[in-house]
Parts: structure tokens; sequence; C-alpha cells
């Protein structure tokens, strides 16, 4: 009778989170599309400061904590509370919840809502921005033009596919056939065509390669790399960091191999080391830092040449986490990151680690690395994984995807 109940109450735990997640996801979504100017601004901070509200009340009323779990999550809560005064950065408080109370949370669910919201908001976005219902800003460049679809920037709009396309495949784990990518591919060739951003397109090729080693992984053990390639898949992160940063840092245009890496990677090195040089980096953060993209309607300074002498953008999660939130809160993200994905290698779950690094890979080059309405998956840190079979390739004997705490053989 007990456990019945016990069951009961983290279906219903699970259910207000879920329903919370949603709304939050659906307010901040909008905010990355040309709807954003029907959106009320009071609006938006209301819906945040519900969803970090219900989340407390979850965590306080619901979840059973050892002292050492009330230590650290307050550590890191008052951690991050600083750094939000410090930066005003006020989207970290709310994220932190989110990552907190999904204990008890199929993680598997997370990315059905994270799914279904943000995928019918841009399918909506997309729809109304052809019927010109909303802006569709478009610019034209070297490169051909580059639409967003209704999303305030064509590189949102492309990270917004990638990471889209990295839960869908997440979700196909189970029982993935090779049609399966039939969606993926469409996007890859969206975002190439109609956005012309590398950054994704680059990551969601390394994504569709990672994901399909990992998924036949043993019908190929022969080939020797495979192996190493998976199991040391989680130092992707502090690997992908620590260079962006390190470029950055060591840039000048003297050295001709960095200014040509620099003109590859569309001057973000030298935007990175200017920022470097201009703020520095603080323990704690820094005040926000005056910046001038071209999302929304800046995107016109670009066409009249404005833009070129204007433009200052910290394009790098990485580099952006650093200076804007400071050394602690940097380390500790990565750091607790990369722990977490050593332990999903431990227990031979290789599918977070592989999705992660084309993750990080797109993160050295666009800033939405702790944004939910991107990149959902940092839910995943304190989420129920689950545990399931594959019936790709050889017949499996032992689960893909270990319950926390289980260890496999996987030999």
């Amino acid at each position: 009778m007990k456990r019945l109940k016990w069951h009961r109450l983290v279906q219903d735990y699970q259910a207000v989170y879920l329903m919370i997640f949603a709304v939050y996801l659906a307010s901040v979504t909008l905010q990355t599309t040309t709807f954003n100017v029907m959106y009320p601004h009071k609006l938006g901070v209301l819906v945040e400061l519900a969803t970090l509200a219900a989340m407390f009340g979850l965590i306080v009323g619901f979840q059973a904590l050892t002292p050492r779990q009330i230590i650290g999550e307050v550590s890191l809560l008052a951690l991050v509370t600083v750094v939000t005064l410090t930066s005003g950065a006020h989207y970290l408080l709310p994220t932190v919840m989110l990552v907190l109370a999904a204990r008890q949370v199929s993680f598997r669910r997370i990315m059905q809502v994270y799914l279904a919201v943000v995928g019918s908001i841009l399918l909506l976005a997309f729809i109304a921005a052809e019927i010109g219902l909303i802006k569709n800003i478009t610019f034209v460049t070297d490169d051909g033009v580059r639409q967003s679809f209704g999303v305030v920037y064509t590189t949102d709009f492309a990270a917004h596919i990638f990471y889209i396309c990295a839960a869908y495949l997440y979700l196909q784990a189970r029982r993935f056939r090779l049609v399966m990518l039939i969606p993926v591919l469409l996007g890859l060739v969206v975002i190439y065509q109609f956005t012309k951003t590398m950054t994704d397109t680059i990551a969601l090729l390394v994504l569709i390669s990672g994901y399909l080693v990992y998924v036949y992984r043993r019908k190929h053990q022969h080939v020797k790399w495979l192996r190493p390639l998976l199991r040391y898949s989680f130092l992707t992160l502090p690997i992908a960091s620590g260079l962006m940063i390190g470029l950055s840092n060591i840039f000048n245009y003297q050295d001709k191999l960095l200014a040509t890496l620099n003109d590859a990677l569309s001057t973000r090195l030298a935007l990175g080391q200017n920022a470097l040089l201009a703020y520095g980096v603080k323990l704690f953060g820094q005040s926000p830092i005056p910046i001038n993209g071209w999302g929304g309607d800046r995107v016109n300074t670009f066409t009249n040449g404005v833009g070129l002498t204007t433009y200052f953008f910290i394009d790098s999660s990485f580099l952006n986490m650093l200076i804007s939130y400071g050394l602690l809160f940097t380390v500790v993200v990565l750091a607790g990151i990369t722990w977490f994905l050593y332990q999903r290698t431990r227990h031979n779950d290789y599918l977070l680690p592989v999705i992660m690094m084309a993750i990080a890979i797109s993160s050295m080059f666009d800033q939405h690395f702790l944004e939910v309405t991107y990149n959902s998956f940092i839910l995943m840190l304190f989420a129920e994984l689950p545990s399931y079979h594959t019936t790709v390739g050889a017949a499996f004997d032992q689960p893909i995807v270990s319950p926390r705490g289980a260890l496999t053989d996987e030999s």
C-alpha cells in the first residue's frame, strides 16, 4: 500500500513538474521568435517568477534529500544567486531550479515535452512568418540569402533545429532504424541551405556520425577506434571549452595560422580576445556587458554597413560564461556536467556523452548552452534516466542505458 502511494506521489510530482516546465519553455521559446513584439515583457517575468516559486515548492515539499544533498544544492543556489545579482542574467535561477527539481522526473518525458513545445512554436512561427503575420528576418551575404523563418536571427533558428534533432535522436534510440534519420537529414539541409550557418551544420554532422557509431558499436566491434571514441566522449566538454578560451586568449593578427582560423570562425577569436582584454575574468562574474548583435530589428544595421563597425557579441557559450558569470560558476558547471558524463560512461551509457559531444562543439561558437529553450539536455543531471535495450544491429543481451547507479558489463 505504501509503495502504491509513493508511486502515485511520484507520478503526481512528475506531472506537475512537466506542466510547469512546458509553460516556462513556451514562454522563453516565444521570446526567441518575432512573436516577441506581441508577447508582454511583464508576462515573461511573471512566468519566470512563478516557475522559480513552483520549483522551490516541489523541492522543499516533495524531495527527500540527504544532508549532503541539501548542502550541495544550497551551495549551488547561493553561487547562482550571487552570479545572477552580479551579472543580471536572471534566466540562470529558473534554469538551475528546473535542474534541481528534475529528481523523480523521467528524462524521456522531459525531452518529449521539449520536442512538442519547441517544435510546435517553431512550426507556428514558420507559418506566421510565411503568411506575413510576423517578420521573417532575411539578409543577403556573400553566401546567399539567409532566412530566420520567424525566429529573431538566422543562427538562432539553426540552433533550434540542431537541438530539436538532438532531442529527436535521443528519443529514437530505443528502436532506431536508419529511416528515422530522414527528419534529421532534412533539418541538416534546412540549416545549410536556408541559414548558411556552418556551426550548426558541422555540429549536426558530428551528432549524426557519433550517434550512428553509438547505435552500431557492437556490430562493428572490430573497428578499434570506436571504443576509445565512446569511452572518452565525456572529455569533449572540457576540451572544447579549453580550446575556445585558450585560442581566444592567445590570438593575435601577426600569427598567420590564428588569423586564418579567425577568418574561418567569422572573427570569433578576435571578438573573444577583445572581450577578455576589455572585461577580464572575475570570480563571480560582472555587470552586464554591452553587446550589439544582428538579431531582431538590429539586422538592419548590417545592410547599411553600420553593423560592421559596431558589432560586438561573445558568441561562444564557454567564453561568455567565463567572462559574464565568472570563473567559479564556469568551473562548477563544466566540472559537474563532465563528472556526470563520466559516470554515464562508467555505467556503459554512451548515448548522452555522444550527444553532448556535438552540443559541446556547437557551444564553442554559439551562446545557447545554458538556455533550456535550446539545450534542455542540461536537465539530465538530476532527472531519472531510462533503461532499455536497442534492437539495432546484433542482438544485445545487456541494456544500452543503465539505471542511475547500476553497472553493466559491455565487453
